[in-house]
């Protein structure tokens, strides 16, 4: 757009209505939640430790790998290939979820 056109429509603009206002209310209140919302993405990227929903998802994936792995390891011997695999899963499972639960014990507590 050009700046004759620019200033034409600014022009055409100009007595137009705008549309309603947001109320008072409406506006603190989006003021607080974008506020809390705020404060609640910091502290979980200020805590080292936490469980947050991607690190469990990330966790029960590379879990449920590894018993796949070990499953498909001793496939031939049924039984026995089906309760490795389970065996491993919990295992790497508990580990990862182990370490981050030390991590956020031996973590300095956030000021």
């Amino acid at each position: 757009m050009s700046r004759e056109e620019r200033r034409q429509y600014e022009r055409m603009m100009r007595n137009m209505e705008r549309g309603p206002a947001v109320p008072p209310a409406a506006r603190a209140r989006a003021e607080r939640i974008a506020a809390r919302r705020a404060r609640r993405q910091q502290q979980q990227a200020s805590s080292p430790g936490a469980l947050t929903r991607g690190y469990v998802v990330r966790s029960v994936v590379v879990a449920f790998v590894a018993g796949l792995i070990a499953f498909s390891l001793q496939w031939p011997n049924m039984p026995w290939a089906l309760y490795l695999g389970l065996i491993v899963g919990a295992a790497i499972l508990g580990l990862l979820i182990g370490f981050r639960l030390l991590q956020r014990r031996v973590s300095p507590p956030a000021s």
